[in-house]
């Protein structure tokens, strides 16, 4: 008796027991989710690569040389600044050993104005360079922003 009992008992877990079957299935799923997923990142990252490689190549050369040409421009109004600098200085010594001055403190006045001017003059070209190197930092940072936006958008 105890005989049948226990086949009816395997009778009825092979029919109603999906245990063993849900088993192998979860596995397989299990592995074939690895395999795609493995096979996404690893497009992901040629993806990524290929993107760094061209950034190297390509778009360093062109930051490189555009901010070579903005610093020559730069060292150019440095260089004429001080050679403005020089002329006055030497026009001032010129005005010093000539005695066409009636006093000192016209002189002195004189020298006070046009230190002015020139501080003024300096500092609205100061003013320009800066706000010419904002306007290349801000227009660098919206492309970069645009190829990293870029690549966020490749990757996913």
């Amino acid at each position: 008796m105890t005989d049948i009992f226990k086949d009816l008992s395997d009778i009825w877990d092979r029919l109603f027991s999906h245990r063993p079957f849900l088993q192998g299935e979860i596995k397989y799923f299990l592995s074939e989710f690895d395999k795609k997923s493995y096979r996404a990142d690893e497009e992901n990252l040629k993806k990524i690569s290929e993107l760094v490689s061209d950034l190297k190549e390509k778009k360093i050369e062109r930051f490189l040389q555009s901010s070579g040409e903005n610093l020559f421009l730069l060292n150019s109004a440095i260089n004429e600044a001080l050679n403005l600098s020089q002329a006055i200085l030497d026009q001032e010594n010129n005005i010093i050993s000539e005695e066409d001055l009636k006093t000192k403190e016209e002189f002195h006045e004189r020298r006070q104005r046009e230190l002015e001017t020139f501080k003024s003059d300096l500092k609205t070209r100061y003013e320009s360079i800066d706000k010419d190197i904002e306007d290349k930092v801000e227009a660098i940072k919206i492309h970069f922003e645009e190829d990293i936006n870029k690549l966020i958008a490749d990757n996913q």
